[in-house]
């Protein structure tokens, strides 16, 4: 296990990320409730998924190709493409997915999950992988309302020239998660993923000591958090991926973002969102 942590003199809070080998998962620890709780800003394991594997589903999402979806299409700079819905506001969405199309989306993931891994079952793999974080306590997608389950995650792919602007995440307050059991923490949010496949240059998870609950973040005439800024003045984390490695970290506290794809192989991954119920005894995990 490998600690790296902000130190300098810049603006805000620290940033603490935890690094360590899916292997030493195993007995379960309790290394997520500091995450949970914001005194670590977020982990890293390695090697969740081989690279093999990882490559095996590069060929199954290129027989897919009519299933991607560009849910920020018309968004300079910043569009990504997907296959599955994500409960996030996106620039055709403002507030979110509607029920009726988030569930449209669920419906087709176990078709697409078989075309794509084939033989492996990643869901339960991801499962694993936050019960073993979360002191073996049970981990699952949630259920959408008596409508089936939350998607467990969705794939995006960000090509030559494009990013994912600094932002938190704030999601609870759009329509859908009135589909939510209320006992699950809305206090808390993380994001995670899997990379399937990394760009060779750019494309990189930024996590920044500016927190969403600050007040007077540096912000451009667009309303946009100014990255600029963002990279003088706060204290600043860049995340190294390799295909396999899975990322989880406090997305409700931290500004982050994915710096933009300068090459012509474009950045893959496979993710969503958890959190925990309010007597934390077990994990939901969604997209």
């Amino acid at each position: 296990m490998s600690q790296t942590s902000q130190s300098d003199d810049k603006n805000g809070h620290p940033i603490r990320i935890v690094s360590l080998e899916r292997s030493g998962l195993n007995p379960p620890t309790d290394i997520l409730s500091p995450v949970l709780d914001a005194s670590v800003s977020g982990l890293v394991i390695r090697n969740a998924f081989s690279s093999l594997s990882m490559s095996d589903a590069i060929l199954g999402l290129d027989d897919l190709g009519d299933a991607w979806q560009s849910p920020n299409k018309g968004m300079t700079g910043g569009e990504i493409r997907t296959i599955g819905a994500a409960a996030t506001p996106t620039f055709t969405a403002f507030t979110g997915p509607l029920a009726d199309d988030y569930l449209a989306s669920q419906s087709q993931h176990e078709a697409w999950i078989n075309r794509i891994f084939r033989q492996q079952e990643p869901t339960a793999r991801i499962a694993d992988i936050f019960s073993a974080l979360n002191k073996g306590q049970p981990a699952h997608p949630p259920k959408f309302g008596t409508q089936g389950d939350w998607l467990p995650y969705n794939f995006r792919s960000l090509e030559r020239g494009h990013e994912i602007y600094a932002h938190h995440d704030d999601h609870f307050r759009l329509a859908i998660y009135d589909h939510l059991d209320e006992i699950y923490d809305r206090s808390v949010i993380l994001s995670w993923f899997v990379v399937v496949r990394p760009a060779t240059l750019g494309g990189e998870l930024k996590l920044y000591g500016l927190w969403g609950s600050d007040p007077n973040p540096p912000t451009l005439p667009t309303r946009f958090l100014d990255a600029h800024a963002l990279d003088r003045d706060f204290k600043c984390e860049t995340v190294h991926l390799n295909a396999g490695d899975m990322v989880v970290f406090n997305s409700g506290k931290h500004v982050h973002r994915v710096t933009q794809v300068k090459s012509n192989v474009s950045r893959i991954t496979m993710g969503g969102f958890a959190t925990v119920d309010t007597a934390r005894s077990h994990l939901v995990f969604w997209s």
